[in-house]
């Protein structure tokens, strides 16, 4: 029997996008981030709400826990796994 390879691909880091118009500002997702990569904005949506925005850093990024995707009551976050 031959022999079949598998090629498993692992994402190389991962990405937060905060969909603003969804976002109420609650930061439940900034107190559950493990590296603290979420933060309240300055910035207010459609509704007037402060937004929460991603610190995007090329160091300690975002481990897709899926924490803050979880505890959002807004279904306001999306992760995305950038890969080769």
């Amino acid at each position: 029997m031959p022999q079949r390879r598998i090629h498993l691909v692992r994402p190389l880091r991962f990405q937060v996008k905060v969909l603003e118009d969804r976002c109420k500002g609650c930061q439940l997702c900034v107190n559950v981030c493990p590296r603290h990569l979420l933060k309240p904005s300055n910035r207010t949506n459609e509704k007037g709400y402060l937004v929460i925005e991603w610190k995007n850093t090329k160091t300690m990024g975002c481990i897709g826990c899926g924490l803050c995707y979880e505890i959002c009551p807004e279904q306001a976050l999306r992760i995305y796994a950038e890969v080769e």
